[in-house]
């Protein structure tokens, strides 16, 4: 009797065992499936990373079409919100002590292992395949330039352009309008300056007569890169038509994304 209930008890204990092991192994391929869900970097168009220190920024952009990585040293007085102080879109903050060309891959590979520097909007997967990215671009084609806070305006348009050109924009060059509709001026200026900094055409900006509840994308033909870029950067869905105005992107900001832009 005795033998009986001890293997009843050690098949219990068993059974046991095996349960917690499954829910741990479902646990951790269900926290990898959502971590791949969520990441954004797709190693074949441009990724901007800020890494954010106590006294220093570089803003670096990952260009896999052209195999390169430009790093923007951004002086300490643009920290405060450097996306829309700049007026460019960033993918993904690191908060690194002391952010430099030379640790880098450093930053990235700490925050794919969990061993600080954290991370905003973008995953540990995301931080892995950038690390991967960067170890295999030879130095030659990794570029440094500064942001002075001395350099005027076009300038400034200049090196930030220089450093941030979406190459897959670029390209496509489609013809884009941005109308403001949000009862908030200069929204549309700011708008097109991020555009253009990224190498975007933008071909008109109006004011429109009357305020606009929802922002739209609406655009002419096929879906592209540059439509579906601007539609995950600013939290707007993208509408077909058939019809063609003066561009082949319109871009309508209304009162609901005025007040949570990232420009």
């Amino acid at each position: 009797m005795s033998r009986t209930k001890n293997g009843n008890n050690l098949k219990l204990a068993g059974l046991f065992v095996v349960i917690v092991l499954g829910l741990i192994v479902f646990s951790g391929l269900f926290k990898f499936l959502l971590i791949v869900g969520e990441s954004r970097f797709d190693g074949s168009h441009n990724f901007i990373i800020g890494f954010v220190g106590k006294d220093k920024i570089q803003v670096v952009s990952f260009s896999p079409q052209n195999r390169t990585v430009s790093i923007l040293d951004v002086e300490s007085k643009y920290n405060n919100n450097i996306a829309k102080t700049l007026e460019i879109p960033i993918d993904g903050i690191i908060t690194f002590q002391d952010p430099d060309k030379n640790n880098i891959s450093s930053a990235l590979l700490k925050s794919a292992l969990s061993l600080g520097a954290p991370l905003k909007n973008i995953t540990i997967l995301d931080a892995f395949r950038l690390f991967l990215f960067y170890k295999t671009i030879p130095q030659n084609n990794i570029y440094e330039r500064q942001l002075l806070s001395s350099l005027n305006n076009a300038q400034k348009s200049t090196v930030i352009s220089l450093s941030l050109t979406d190459t897959s924009v670029y390209q496509e060059n489609q013809a884009i309008q941005i109308i403001n509709a949000s009862d908030i001026g200069g929204l549309g200026s700011r708008l097109a300056a991020l555009i253009t900094n990224i190498g975007g055409n933008v071909v008109l900006v109006s004011t429109s007569d009357k305020t606009a509840q929802n922002s739209k994308i609406v655009y002419f033909g096929k879906e592209s890169y540059t439509v579906k870029k601007m539609s995950s950067y600013l939290g707007i869905s993208p509408e077909d038509s058939d019809q063609r105005g003066v561009a082949d992107v319109i871009i309508i900001i209304g009162k609901d994304k005025a007040d949570g832009l990232n420009f």
